[in-house]
């Protein structure tokens, strides 16, 4: 029975993961890895692991008569080494003598710690709630347009219970435009708390409107997924929306220093926005491997790209090798970010604008002002 205790689990924490890691490692390579070659072959009939890829990743479905089953082979073995990799580094936290060590540097040298001012969060919450209308202004158009072709439906995670069959455009313009409207209801009440900030329930009835504001964005972002096609326009800015209000909450009705008009930074953003970039630039490195360090992988995205500017770069073979190498170096140590010295932040986030304004000119992905630069006021 000591076996179940916790005390036991805290106590050999850190062999009890990496016997996990060696478990997980010996069930993909004996066992999980022979139906991942059964799903990429055309001849093989849906099984219990089809739906299951298929249910977190419908892009998968089009997608895998695209290349060779070899291809599909190869990132999956990557995956499982990058999961196995980046294992091992997270067991290093649960000894104790490291995790002290790491703990302390944490506190010492990250946002962690960093304060701001009352008025710089409510700016933070003005401008994601503004964000939120700006950000979504095509939607209604872009599902109008998807209505047409409503039989390709194909819903994805929790939309098969709640939207199994595409809905109405009645139904798509009420959520539409209600998050619209709660947005700047939302943006109304956050001003009227800045003159009256000992008005309780006006903060609490704007909280309300942020929580609804960050639900209906997500919720109404799903429906542009269920056509097999799932894009990472708005990764970052979904984990503004589902970091934002807890934030919100923990510091204006939990916390008590919102009393002396100062708030801890929301350094739970900045790892999350971290990690996003730093799993990049390590996809670029265990998958692309050496192809993306020597610039062949960017030279044959140039030369494929639909503008003119792409295809006249990739006939600059040394500055591509220098541009691959500047953004996989920039993408995993992205996690910088969290550092107290401003420069930093400010030298990455210089470099992030660079980037995805190039991607947008050079290989036409994304928009100039992507929701990804959007992102960056909150790192500040």
């Amino acid at each position: 029975m000591r076996f179940f205790k916790l005390s036991f689990l805290k106590k050999n924490k850190f062999w009890l993961f990496v016997a996990f890691m060696i478990f997980s490692q010996l069930l993909y390579w004996f066992w999980l890895r022979k139906y991942v070659i059964a799903y990429f072959e055309p001849t093989i009939e849906t099984t219990w692991f089809s739906t299951w890829v298929e249910s977190i990743y419908p892009r998968l479905k089009v997608e895998k008569y695209r290349f060779e089953v070899s291809f599909f082979i190869k990132k999956s073995d990557q995956i499982a080494i990058r999961f196995f990799f980046l294992g091992t580094l997270f067991s290093v936290f649960l000894l104790p003598v490291f995790y002290t060590k790491i703990k302390s540097f944490f506190k010492k040298n990250t946002v962690y710690t960093q304060k701001i001012s009352l008025k710089k969060q409510q700016f933070f919450v003005l401008y994601f709630l503004l964000s939120n209308v700006l950000l979504s202004n095509e939607w209604l158009e872009i599902l109008t347009e998807y209505s047409q072709i409503a039989n390709f439906y194909e819903p994805i995670s929790f939309y098969k219970i709640t939207s199994p069959s595409f809905p109405s455009l009645t139904f798509l313009s009420i959520l539409f435009y209600s998050l619209r409207f709660i947005s700047i209801i939302g943006v109304c009440l956050f001003l009227l708390s800045v003159f009256f900030q000992d008005r309780f329930s006006i903060k609490k009835i704007s909280f309300v409107t942020l929580i609804l504001s960050a639900v209906f964005f997500i919720y109404l972002q799903g429906f542009l997924y269920g056509f097999g096609k799932i894009e990472h326009t708005y990764a970052t800015w979904n984990w503004v929306c589902l970091l934002l209000p807890f934030w919100f909450y923990h510091t204006n009705f939990k916390n008590n220093n919102a009393k002396h008009h100062f708030v801890y930074q929301n350094y739970l953003l900045f790892i999350a926005i971290g990690l996003v970039y730093t799993s990049s630039g390590l996809e670029k490195l265990f998958i692309g491997g050496i192809e993306w360090l020597n610039g062949n992988a960017l030279s044959e995205y140039l030369k494929n790209s639909p503008t003119h500017y792409g295809q006249y770069l990739s006939n600059y073979p040394v500055l591509i090798f220098l541009l691959s190498v500047l953004t996989i170096a920039w993408e995993s140590c992205f996690l910088l970010i969290l550092s107290q010295k401003k420069h930093i932040r400010l030298a990455l986030i210089f470099v992030g604008i660079c980037f995805h304004v190039g991607v947008y000119f050079f290989l036409g992905v994304g928009h100039y002002l992507s929701p990804w630069i959007w992102v960056y006021v909150f790192l500040l």
